[in-house]
């Protein structure tokens, strides 16, 4: 009975040594051989392998009681023993079962084989001629799908995904090659998202994550896109990350409105900014003109009235040498106002004609000597070489003009020096005072507009805030430079203006 059986059988001992063999299965598979055995494996030694390693799984359930059934697997047979296989192959389901035995026979398990090609062909020509629905749905939707194997270290991924992430090859290719859509992690989702999926490993983090990630397709003429890459990890039964699955998703569209979003609440947001700084100056503007301009008018009502009622030739000298002081101090206020909105502007100009820079600083240290003297500081002219520079005169004056009065300003005592010296091309003109002196912190900001550097216990000093502003605006029409050094607070200051010589 055994031997007449239709279906393909084995009989094993508890060792898996096969005890028989009937007709059917010699007829399938050809000759019997022991499990145990690899010498002496037929045809498909490894897909045999396979098979045997599912066999020992399924004697060591039926040694523990009852029956067991196999998985469905596939296994081509020998076309020695049986014809041409087909060209889908042979699906099979094994059935292992204890055989009844009296106490002193050994243990025998009886091992049926299922064929099942004819439902598993069925089934598969049913599933290709329906269309998958999840696949459909995610297609509708737009997502693509990957997932990350930490052992095998690889990536696979849907067409979409491929497609989103610019891969370098089509999604046609790849389905086309024997790596079934499989490439690198950082290939496909990026350094980025693999990097942190590798640290997501390392932490065995089990909270998804999510990114954007900017993505230049190489066959649609560089076009960039934003991709959104959503992901989470899968355990193993140790807890351990074995892999991570997730979408990607075109957001393009989403993208790029958020950053014309949030560009322009960028731009107003700088527009507001600089409307506030601004409004902020030109407060600050009216304070110091207003205060500046009232000090020297009092003064010359104030002197004016005592030149009227002054008899004795001493008191109308004194009257008359304040009111042109103070005259000179306003008209120059009102010509840095002038040059300030010159310079906003760009219609402040420079005429250039040969003069000589050494008369020139010479000349206008006399005219604020008496400022010094007024003050008891000494003025200093040191060495005055005649030099000749291509230079608009009253500019210059201005410049030599603005850097003296800013010394005197903020000098107290002691003297200032100015002295012009020929290096190279270059003619170098320095004013030197004992005043406040400058931190190195604020040396940066000496040149800037309604800007007075000093120490904060001196309180605020007399001025627009304008003369160095203007001083390195004017040196930089003239292709020259400006810079401030002093070594700290109280320990003074120098300027120094390098304007080029002709050539």
């Amino acid at each position: 009975m055994f031997e007449r059986l239709a279906e393909p059988y084995l009989v094993l001992d508890e060792h898996l040594v096969v005890v028989a063999a009937n007709d059917a299965y010699r007829a399938r598979f050809g000759a019997a051989h022991d499990l145990h055995r690899t010498d002496a494996q037929p045809h498909g030694a490894m897909r045999m392998q396979e098979r045997d390693r599912l066999i020992h799984a399924l004697v060591a359930d039926a040694q523990r009681g009852g029956a067991s059934v196999s998985p469905v697997f596939r296994f081509d047979v020998d076309p020695a023993f049986h014809g041409e296989p087909s060209e889908r192959g042979h699906y099979w389901r094994m059935h292992a079962s204890r055989l009844l035995a009296a106490h002193d026979e050994p243990t025998l398990f009886a091992l049926r084989f299922e064929d099942v090609t004819t439902s598993v062909l069925a089934k598969q020509d049913a599933d290709m001629a329906a269309p998958d629905t999840l696949a459909f749905a995610l297609a509708q939707a737009g997502l693509g799908v990957w997932r990350i194997d930490f052992d095998r270290e690889q990536v696979t991924c849907s067409e979409r995904c491929v497609e989103h992430m610019g891969a370098e090859r089509s999604a046609e290719r790849i389905a086309n090659e024997a790596d079934t859509n499989t490439i690198t992690p950082d290939r496909l989702l990026g350094e980025n998202v693999a990097q942190f999926a590798a640290r997501q490993r390392a932490a065995a983090g089990a909270e998804p994550f999510e990114m954007e990630r900017l993505v230049t397709a190489p066959n649609e003429n560089s076009a960039r896109r934003w991709i959104l890459v959503r992901g989470i990890g899968r355990f193993d039964h140790d807890g351990q990350l074995s892999a991570m699955t997730g979408f990607t998703l075109d957001i393009t569209a989403r993208k790029e409105r958020e950053l014309a979003l949030d560009a322009r609440a960028d731009t107003e947001r700088h527009a507001r900014a600089r409307s506030d700084a601004l409004a902020a100056t030109m407060d600050q503007f009216v304070t110091s003109v207003s205060h500046e301009l009232r000090s020297p008018l009092n003064a010359i009502v104030t002197w004016a009235e005592v030149l009227q009622r002054a008899i004795a030739p001493a008191d109308i000298a004194r009257a008359a040498d304040a009111i042109r002081r103070n005259g000179r101090q306003l008209s120059h206020m009102v010509d840095d106002l002038l040059d300030s909105g010159a310079i906003t502007t760009g219609k402040l100009s420079v005429n250039r004609v040969p003069i000589d820079l050494g008369a020139l600083a010479a000349a206008v240290a006399e005219d604020v000597r008496k400022q010094a003297e007024h003050k008891r500081i000494e003025l200093r002219v040191g060495e005055m070489p005649s030099c000749f520079v291509m230079a608009d005169e009253s500019r210059m004056k201005q410049v030599v003009w603005n850097l003296l009065s800013n010394a005197v300003k903020f000098t107290d005592a002691g003297h200032i020096e100015i002295a012009l010296r020929i290096t190279g091309q270059h003619a170098e003109l320095t004013v030197t005072d004992t005043g406040k002196g400058i931190d190195a912190a604020a040396l940066p900001l000496v040149f800037e507009r309604f800007r007075q550097i000093a120490p904060h216990s001196s309180g605020r000093i007399g001025g627009l805030g304008l003369g160095l502003w203007l001083v390195k605006h004017i040196v930089t029409l003239h292709g020259g430079t400006v810079h401030a050094f002093s070594t700290g607070a109280g320990q003074g200051s120098t300027f120094t203006v390098c304007i080029p010589r002709p050539a």
